[in-house]
């Protein structure tokens, strides 16, 4: 499946990173945007004592995983202008495999991620139920969320698509064109219409 990892100019040396050497950095979740990542609450009909250790479990099982945030969507004008330096930086398109267990859409939800503790078979079940969630005011980001035990996620698949805002300076655009041209990466600058975004085809050598 396509997925969008975006990158500001100012952070173009990462953006650099996932072309040249087809990888992706994973934050400790605990330093992501949202406050309440992660935090979850839970019903039980258990003793205290066996949930305690069981939310103990959960706790250590959540500091194992790292976490890779793309889209499914380049068009939306809030990624860009949050993620992308109000359009003065990239999308780069990314190949990510259907069937991963630890590649999946986020579930949208409630402030808290629920746990009916009672139905919860094991600890990394109960995290990952956790981990792939967000609270639904979220939504509009159509995130795609790697997990991951590492600091980064090597891709099956070089990048073969980039996307470039329209506010962009010229200098890092050619810059980055050059490097498209040599790792055989289609370059594209976002278009905006009536009808929303696109990405609008650039031949490197007539640009």
């Amino acid at each position: 499946m396509k997925a969008y990892k975006f990158r500001s100019a100012s952070q173009i040396q990462f953006a650099l990173d996932i072309m040249l050497n087809s990888r992706l950095f994973c934050s400790d979740w605990r330093k992501l945007n949202d406050p309440m990542e992660g935090i979850f609450a839970y019903s039980t009909h258990g003793h205290d004592s066996e949930i305690q250790n069981l939310v103990k479990g959960i706790g250590n099982a959540k500091s194992a995983y790292k976490i890779c945030s793309l889209s499914e969507n380049f068009q939306s004008h809030l990624l860009w202008a949050h993620y992308a330096g109000g359009f003065d930086g990239v999308a780069i398109e990314i190949e990510l495999p259907e069937d991963s267990e630890n590649i999946r859409k986020i579930d949208y939800r409630g402030v808290f991620a629920f746990l009916h503790m009672d139905k919860i078979k094991t600890e990394d079940e109960a995290t990952r139920k956790i981990l792939f969630s967000k609270y639904k005011e979220w939504q509009y980001e159509r995130e795609i969320r790697i997990l991951s035990n590492h600091d980064y996620y090597q891709l099956a698949q070089p990048v073969r698509k980039i996307i470039v805002g329209q506010r962009m300076q010229k200098a890092l655009s050619e810059a980055l064109q050059i490097v498209c041209e040599a790792r055989n990466i289609e370059f594209c600058r976002v278009g905006i219409g009536d009808e929303g975004i696109d990405a609008d085809f650039v031949n490197p050598l007539k640009a």
